[in-house]
C-alpha cells in the first residue's frame, strides 16, 4: 500500500540501493557482453545508459556510477554524470 495521497504518484523506489546496483550492474554487464559478441541487432544495448538515465534520478545516479568505475572514468571526464 502506498504512503502517498490518493491520486498522486510516488516517484521514490522502493527497492533498497543494493539491491539497485546489482541490478543496474547486471544490466550493464550484459549489454556489454552483447555489444561485443552479438551479431544481430544491439540498438537497445546501445542506448542503455540513455535507458538507465530515464528511469529515475537514482537509476541515474547509481548507472553512472558504475559505469565511471567499470570504465576507470574520472568525474570530471563523464559529462553526463549525475553530480
Amino acid at each position: 500500500m502506498s504512503d502517498a495521497p490518493s491520486g498522486e504518484v510516488r516517484h521514490d523506489l522502493a527497492l533498497p540501493n543494493e539491491l539497485l546496483h546489482k541490478v543496474i550492474l547486471w544490466v550493464l554487464c550484459d549489454s556489454v557482453h552483447s555489444m561485443c559478441t552479438s551479431t544481430g541487432d544491439t540498438t537497445w544495448e546501445k542506448n542503455t545508459m540513455s535507458v538507465l538515465h530515464q528511469v529515475s534520478p537514482a537509476f541515474k545516479a547509481i548507472s553512472s556510477e558504475l559505469a565511471g568505475k567499470a570504465f576507470d572514468l574520472s568525474r570530471d571526464v563523464r559529462s553526463d554524470d549525475a553530480a
